[in-house]
C-alpha cells in the first residue's frame, strides 16, 4: 500500500523552501551548504532512510508551498462517496497499491494518475497526476537535443467533506477534472466550486472572514462606457493638465473652457467624470502595504471598480507561531494562490474557513 512518501519525486523537492531543506539536512546529518537544487539532492539520496520525525517536516510542506489552487464538487445526490473506489475500479492499475510512470519519451499530453495515497489520520487522500508541458530544445556544438517537460499535479480528496482540490492553475485544473470525470466514466460529474458566491462574488467579506487585510485590488471599470473616444479622451487630460496649472498658477479660465469642452458634456449628463476618466484605462490596480479599505481614495474609486483578483494578507499560528500569509485571489477564475510558501495546516484552515 502506497504511503505519502511514495508519492514523492525528487522535483518535489526542489519545491521546498531553502530554509527548510537546511533543517532537513541538518536533522539527517548532511552538509547543508549549496543552493535548493543540491539540498534536495542531497535529501533524495538519503530519502529512503529518513527517520519519521524528519519525514513530517516534508509532508505537511511538500505538495503545498506557492501553489495555485482550485476547488471542484460533484453534482451527484450522493456526493463524492465511493470515489476511491470507482477510480480503483476503472484504473488498469491499483494507484493505491502501486506507482507507475511513465518513461521520459511517452510522458502523456493529458492528464494521467501515476500514484495515490491516503493521508494519515484522515478520510482524505492525495491522487497525483503527470501529464506533458512541452519540449525543450537545446544545442551542443552541431548536435541537437530535446527532452520532454513535465508536470506533475497533486488532487487533494475529501469523500465525506465533499471537496476536490486541484493543486494547479486553472488550466490544468481544468483538464485535471475532465480527466478524473473519464476515469470514472459517467458515474460522476463534477463542477467547480464557486468559494465567492456566498460574498457577494465579493473580496472584503472574504477578507473578513479570514481575519485577513485585503492589501491590493486589480479590475476594470464598473459600467465600461462602450461609446468612449479618442477626442473625450483628450477632454480629460486637458482637463487634468488644466487642474494641475490651476493649482500652479491660479490660472481659472483654462479650466473652466476645459471643463465645458462639447466632447465630453453630453456624455457627463449620465456619467460620472470618475468613470469616464477610468474607462480610458483597460486595467485599474490599487495597492498598499496595508489595509486597502478605509484608505480614502479606494473608498471613493471602489464603486467603479469591477474587481477581477485581488489579494488578502492574513496570520495563521502554526506550531504555536502566528505567522503571514498573503493569498491571490482570482473572482473570474474562481481560484487562488498563495504568494508564500504555506503548508498543509494553513490549507486545512482555509478550506475550514472557505468551504
Amino acid at each position: 500500500m502506497n504511503t505519502i512518501k511514495s508519492l514523492i519525486f525528487p522535483q518535489d523537492l526542489t519545491r521546498l523552501n531553502k530554509t527548510l531543506l537546511k533543517e532537513v539536512c541538518h536533522k539527517m546529518t548532511l552538509e547543508s551548504t549549496g543552493n535548493v537544487n543540491d539540498l534536495a539532492s542531497r535529501v533524495w539520496d538519503a530519502f529512503e532512510h529518513i527517520e519519521d520525525d524528519v519525514f513530517k517536516k516534508i509532508s505537511n510542506n511538500i505538495f503545498s508551498g506557492p501553489v495555485s489552487l482550485a476547488w471542484y464538487q460533484t453534482t451527484n445526490q450522493n456526493g463524492l462517496t465511493g470515489l476511491k473506489q470507482s477510480i480503483i475500479d476503472k484504473m488498469p492499475f491499483n494507484p493505491f497499491e502501486t506507482v507507475i510512470t511513465p518513461n521520459s519519451e511517452s510522458v502523456p499530453i493529458e492528464p494521467t494518475i501515476i500514484a495515490a495515497a491516503g493521508i494519515e489520520s484522515s478520510q482524505a487522500y492525495y491522487l497525483r497526476f503527470i501529464h506533458r508541458t512541452g519540449v525543450n530544445v537545446d544545442y551542443f556544438l552541431t548536435n541537437r537535443r530535446e527532452y520532454i517537460k513535465h508536470e506533475i499535479t497533486t488532487v487533494y480528496i475529501d469523500e465525506i467533506k465533499g471537496i476536490l482540490e486541484v493543486r494547479a492553475s486553472s488550466t490544468v485544473a481544468k483538464k485535471i477534472i475532465a480527466e478524473l470525470a473519464k476515469i470514472v466514466d459517467i458515474k460522476y460529474e463534477f463542477k467547480q466550486y464557486d468559494f465567492l458566491e456566498k460574498y457577494g462574488g465579493s473580496l472584503e467579506p472574504l477578507a473578513d472572514v479570514l481575519q485577513g487585510k485585503l492589501i491590493d485590488a486589480t479590475g476594470r471599470p464598473a459600467g465600461l462606457v462602450n461609446t468612449f473616444e479618442e477626442t473625450q479622451g483628450q477632454s480629460i487630460v486637458s482637463i487634468l493638465s488644466a487642474i494641475d496649472e490651476y493649482y500652479t498658477n491660479g490660472e481659472l479660465s483654462v479650466l473652466e473652457q476645459n471643463l465645458n469642452s462639447e466632447d465630453i458634456t453630453g456624455i457627463l449628463e449620465t456619467t460620472p467624470f470618475t468613470l469616464l476618466l477610468l474607462s480610458g484605462l483597460e486595467t485599474i490596480g490599487l495597492g498598499s502595504i496595508r489595509e486597502l479599505r478605509g484608505l480614502p481614495l479606494y473608498n471613493y474609486l471602489e464603486p467603479y471598480l469591477s474587481k477581477q483578483k485581488g489579494s488578502i494578507l492574513f496570520e495563521h499560528s502554526v506550531g504555536g507561531v502566528v505567522q503571514e500569509y498573503s493569498i491571490r485571489i482570482g473572482i473570474t477564475t474562481k481560484t487562488f494562490k498563495f504568494n508564500v510558501f504555506a503548508s498543509e495546516h494553513v490549507l486545512d484552515y482555509i478550506r475550514e474557513k472557505l468551504i
